[in-house]
């Protein structure tokens, strides 16, 4: 069991680097990675334990895939709070509605929460209400009009000098805003991948597995061919580029590989704690949001917060322009 499962991980760890548009499939396969690395994790320590030479096994395949665990779990850090560098929030407000609460209205919640923490730039996705009269703090605000309900939107305190709506023709969007912070311009993206549309109740999955398998099929093509419209943005951007986002995939995942390998910067993985958890699906935490910055850009401080005013929890990134 431990040489069928160590084999299944190696096989997992490519299917970062091929494209779903080339097979479908890998885009689901590659979900179980994490499951895989936790199994080979636990016969490492059942090895240990028994103090068996099987362990080497494990023990290899877990190293040869140590950047893939690096991305999902920061093990040290010796951050510090910082009040300097430009602060970036980046959350899924769900459309202002908590499943917790039953479907209860959370945007009261929610703004009083941006109040008190007062980022300099807010990227949401989700947003489904009219920005007249709200988040007042914020003069400067565009938003993508292109969908019905899952809006992108921008609000900053700094001046947007200029912003494009991507247009994925999909239920999700993206959008970009230029924004002069005194002698410095920056270009931030705040996008929503096409969606997995998780279900909460896992026997969803259960009564019908081929049809979810089919539908999670569907997603992750759609999602590098909104990478791609994303990608010609940020290649010829003139500013160095903030982008905030709602994967609706993994660490491990071929988008997150696609978005690294140009040249942005994990801000988690540079300067986060833990787990860093997003979303938790059953019990399960995810990192499904991310915030990247361009090499000439620094990660000053990441930032998990734990409030249950939407299915996913924001994150703010402290950067030096």
């Amino acid at each position: 069991m431990n040489i069928v499962f160590a084999a299944i991980l190696i096989f997992l760890y490519a299917t970062t680097y091929i494209s779903p548009l080339d097979v479908k499939i890998v885009g689901v396969l590659n979900l179980f990675t994490i499951p895989f690395i936790l199994i080979n994790i636990l016969f490492l320590l059942i090895w240990t334990i028994k103090l068996k030479k099987q362990l080497l096994l494990s023990l290899i395949v877990l190293l040869l895939g140590w950047f893939h665990v690096q991305k999902i779990y920061k093990f040290s850090s010796n951050v510090e709070y910082t009040a300097d560098g430009l602060s970036v929030m980046s959350y899924n407000v769900m459309q202002f509605y908590s499943l917790k609460d039953k479907r209860k209205n959370t945007y009261e919640d929610i703004k009083a929460f941006v109040d008190q923490e007062s980022p300099d730039i807010v990227c949401m996705q989700e947003f489904a209400i009219s920005m007249e009269n709200n988040f007042k703090d914020y003069k400067y605000k565009v938003k993508n009009d292109t969908v019905d309900k899952l809006k992108t939107v921008i609000l900053s305190k700094y001046p947007i000098i200029d912003s494009q709506l991507l247009d994925f023709n999909s239920h999700n969007s993206g959008i970009y805003a230029d924004i002069v912070i005194q002698n410095d311009t920056v270009r931030v993206f705040s996008i929503h991948f096409e969606s997995l549309n998780i279900q909460k109740d896992i026997d969803v999955y259960l009564e019908r597995p081929k049809l979810k398998f089919k539908q999670f099929k569907r997603v992750f093509p759609r999602q590098v061919n909104q990478f791609n419209i994303v990608e010609q943005h940020i290649v010829n951007s003139p500013y160095p580029v903030i982008l905030c986002a709602d994967t609706n995939n993994t660490p491990l995942s071929y988008l997150y590989n696609s978005l690294t390998s140009l040249g942005l910067k994990d801000t988690f993985k540079e300067m986060g704690q833990g787990y860093g958890r997003t979303y938790v699906f059953k019990g399960f935490p995810l990192r499904i949001d991310m915030i990247m910055v361009s090499e000439e850009l620094k990660p000053l401080l990441f930032k998990n917060y734990d409030v249950d005013y939407s299915d996913h929890y924001p994150i703010l990134s402290k950067i030096k322009l």
